[in-house]
């Protein structure tokens, strides 16, 4: 009987040990292009009751208890799967978000930093959109190894294609006779380091590598964004992560958004002074 009891008490204890309360963790909040700002959270794991939605609040202020979330906006309600949400504002004031969870009742719990932002985030200040960019040589994976292949160069502003009013003959003189100018800065190629050549096999070089194959090589520098710097939040190599970061800076660079750029590179200087050096002076060269 006591033997009985030791296996139910020991079969208990470990099903409060792995089972989570049905709560979201890891908020973040990162802003995307133009109204956009990307909502991701990371979903419990094994939940002690069933998920039916997610509840997704936004206000100006910080959601620190359950009582504020009166005075929020109920923007979303999701399904029980989803892990990120989309929201597009009209200003450039700080949003501040939360996730609640619904089983058979609305679980109000707030916890900041959990799921619940501390500091608000704002949308990125527009910029001039600039026309100096042209052709670059993208690299490709195949078979899990990168080589160079040439694309035609597709200049889109809000979603239509505009042509070169100016011949590829014509603006090359320009520049030459211009090549005094601060205000001509040629457009830096993407740079790879070595050990992002070739796919690994696992590990944090890996996550690192699909995340360029996957969004960074064929131009998607919005989710290049969205995807790198979430994965510098996660506990991966150091060497791994300074990587990272660099690509994040390049992503900030051809998405035109210099200013943010030359903060990145800044930040890993110290690790690659020649490549960061170049690249900051190319991002402060093409800043309008």
């Amino acid at each position: 009987m006591k033997k009985t009891l030791l296996c139910t008490l020991l079969f208990l204890l470990s099903f409060n040990i792995f089972a989570e309360k049905p709560l979201v963790k890891d908020i973040q909040a990162i802003a995307g292009k133009g109204t956009k700002i990307n909502i991701i959270w990371t979903n419990p794991q094994n939940p002690d009751e069933e998920i039916t939605s997610y509840l997704l609040y936004r206000s100006t202020k910080p959601i620190t208890k359950s009582q504020e979330l009166a005075d929020a906006t109920l923007i979303a309600e999701l399904p029980a799967y989803s892990t990120s949400y989309t929201d597009s504002v009209k200003d450039y004031k700080d949003y501040f978000y939360a996730v609640i969870t619904k089983t058979d009742k609305i679980n109000d719990l707030i916890l900041p930093t959990i799921n619940s932002l501390s500091i608000g985030v704002h949308l990125n200040y527009s910029k001039k959109e600039s026309k100096s960019q042209k052709a670059q040589k993208e690299k490709l994976y195949p078979e899990g190894s990168l080589r160079e292949k040439p694309l035609p160069y597709i200049d889109y502003i809000e979603g239509l294609n505009e042509e070169e009013i100016i011949s590829e003959e014509t603006l090359d003189i320009t520049k030459k006779l211009s090549s005094t100018s601060k205000n001509q800065s040629k457009i830096l190629e993407p740079y790879y380091f070595e050990e992002d050549l070739v796919s690994p096999d696992a590990g944090d070089d890996y996550l690192l590598f699909d995340i360029l194959k996957t969004y960074f090589v064929k131009k998607n520098y919005k989710d290049s964004l969205l995807m790198l710097k979430r994965l510098v939040r996660t506990n991966i190599k150091e060497v791994t992560r300074k990587r990272a970061y660099f690509y994040i800076g390049q992503a900030q660079y051809f998405s035109g958004d210099y200013e943010e750029a030359v903060k990145t590179f800044v930040q890993i200087e110290k690790d690659y002074p020649i490549l960061a050096k170049k690249w900051i002076d190319s991002s402060l060269d093409n800043m309008n």
